[in-house]
C-alpha cells in the first residue's frame, strides 16, 4: 500500500536567509519551543523514508541529523531550481531506486501529514513529470514533486539562464494540487518577525487543541 514511499526522496531547501529578521537561516528559527527545521523533518519521517537537506552555506548546523547535505552543483546562488537541480542530481547517482524527489521549503512549519501522498498520486494519475501544491487558489512553487527523468533538461535551462520554477515547470508537464485547510494556510511560512506570532498562534489555535482533541480519542 506504501510502495510509493521506496520510490521517493524528500528534500528540505534550507537555503533562505532570514535577511528580514536579522540574518541566520529561517528554517533554525524556533517558536513554542521547537525549530520550523524539525517540524519538517518530524512530518516528512511520518510520511516518506528518504529525506535529504540542500543547504550551500551553513551545512554544519545540519550535521546532528545524520541525513545527506546537497549542495548546489550549478554555483552563483541561483535560487530553489538549482536545489531542486543539485537533489535530481545526487539521488541519480546515489538512490537508483528512487523516481522522485518532493520539494519543501525550509520555512513553512505546518506540511500537510498527507503531502507526499497526494502530490504522487497526482502525478502518477495524471501522467504528470511535475506536482506543484497550491492553497487556496496561492500557488507555492517550491513544494512540488518532480520526475528525476526530468535531470538533464533542467541542467540544461539552468546553464541557459532559467531561474523561475513556474516558467520551466510549464514546459514540462506540470499540473497542480490543491490543498484544502479553512483553518490556517498548510503552506504557511516564516518571513517577517510577526509571523512568528501569527505561527505561535496557528499551532496554539489550531494544531495542539487537534492534538489534544485526538488523545483524547
Amino acid at each position: 500500500m506504501d510502495s510509493y514511499k521506496k520510490k521517493i526522496c524528500a528534500v528540505i531547501m534550507t537555503g533562505g536567509k532570514s535577511s528580514r529578521m536579522g540574518g541566520g537561516i529561517k528554517t533554525l528559527i524556533q517558536f513554542n519551543k521547537k525549530i520550523i527545521f524539525e517540524r519538517i523533518l518530524e512530518s516528512l519521517q511520518n510520511q516518506i523514508n528518504n529525506i535529504i537537506i540542500n543547504n550551500n552555506d551553513m551545512s554544519y548546523q545540519f550535521k546532528k541529523y545524520n541525513l545527506p547535505i546537497i549542495e548546489d552543483k550549478i554555483k552563483g546562488y541561483l535560487g530553489p531550481l538549482a536545489g531542486i537541480h543539485a537533489s535530481l542530481e545526487w539521488v541519480s547517482k546515489n538512490l537508483k531506486n528512487i523516481e522522485w524527489i518532493v520539494s519543501i521549503p525550509g520555512d513553512t512549519p505546518f506540511i500537510p501529514d498527507n503531502l507526499v501522498e497526494k502530490l504522487y498520486n497526482k502525478a502518477k494519475s495524471y501522467k504528470k513529470n511535475i506536482i506543484i501544491a497550491k492553497s487556496n487558489e496561492k500557488i507555492h512553487p517550491i513544494i512540488g514533486i518532480w520526475n528525476v527523468n526530468l535531470l538533464q533538461k533542467l541542467e540544461k535551462a539552468i546553464l541557459e539562464g532559467e531561474r523561475k520554477i513556474i516558467i520551466w515547470a510549464k514546459k514540462n508537464q506540470l499540473d497542480y494540487q490543491e490543498f484544502v485547510n479553512d483553518r490556517y494556510d498548510p503552506f504557511f511560512n516564516i518571513n517577517y518577525n510577526e509571523d512568528i506570532d501569527t505561527a505561535k498562534k496557528i499551532e496554539t489555535k489550531f494544531i495542539f487543541r487537534q492534538k489534544s482533541k485526538n488523545a483524547d480519542g
